[in-house]
């Protein structure tokens, strides 16, 4: 085509819209189309245009714009099975029919998958004291193809300890003994026993999850003491409080 002046006509159009056109100079041989919809298979065709409008025939290809992921993910309502996920609707999607695809896996090897459009979703059957990633992406409708995903990370609250007695009372100590807490198999924590009295700082002592016992000796004669037990992650988790009282025994009186 030395010597012939021309230009490449870019027609494009997807199913339900009118086809469009764009024209670029010979000396260029890429175009930017910027009007297009996300989460649509578009064709494309280019010829070359003869300034007597004499016109090639066409090179034609197809592809699929990519379209918006769902914007920021927000997690609440978290407890030791579930966890509410909720997440911003992605950008420029409206009139595209969608929905979102949510995975999540744990620490400890769960794996699930849902396809919602429900936000919020309560994520259930977790376990407890376990950390999950999540990833949400959104799905069109017509080909089930994805965007990419957004992701985050959530830890369970742990089970906490329970029936939690007072044993062994004497004017100056107690012992404590709880039943361990349930689904914790393969996590990592300790036991965070809190005491007080009227008119003290609660003070606070942590055990190892081996025992379910613990000695508290620096009582005074004649208190009652609030005595509560929660267990504790290694990532600083709590769980709920497991609590009783107790009035420890008057000491002997020392007669001159």
């Amino acid at each position: 085509m030395e010597g012939v002046s021309y230009t490449f006509s870019i027609t494009y159009t997807c199913d339900g819209e009118e086809p469009r056109e764009q024209t670029t100079g010979a000396s260029s041989n890429t175009a930017d189309l910027c009007d297009l919809s996300p989460g649509v298979e578009y064709s494309f065709s280019v010829c070359t245009v003869l300034h007597t409008d004499g016109r090639s025939s066409a090179c034609s290809t197809r592809a699929c714009t990519r379209f918006s992921p769902p914007g920021k993910l927000n997690i609440s309502c978290v407890d030791e099975t579930s966890a509410s996920l909720s997440w911003d609707r992605p950008t420029d999607m409206e009139g595209v029919p969608h929905t979102f695809r949510v995975n999540w896996w744990g620490s400890r090897g769960q794996r699930e998958s849902i396809t919602t459009d429900e936000n919020p979703t309560v994520l259930s059957h977790l376990r407890p004291g376990t950390e999950y990633s999540i990833s949400v992406c959104t799905v069109l409708q017509s080909s089930g193809l994805e965007s990419d995903p957004v992701c985050t990370t959530v830890c369970t609250e742990p089970s906490a300890p329970e029936r939690l007695r007072v044993e062994e009372v004497r004017s100056r100590s107690v012992r404590l003994r709880w039943d361990p807490p349930t689904k914790m198999e393969g996590v990592s924590y300790t036991f965070s026993i809190t005491y007080t009295c009227d008119g003290e700082e609660p003070r606070e002592q942590t055990t190892g999850a081996s025992s379910n016992t613990a000695d508290l000796c620096d009582l005074s004669p004649g208190v009652e003491y609030s005595f509560s037990v929660c267990t504790e992650l290694h990532t600083g988790g709590r769980s709920s409080a497991c609590s009783t009282r107790a009035r420890t025994h008057m000491g002997k009186r020392q007669w001159e």
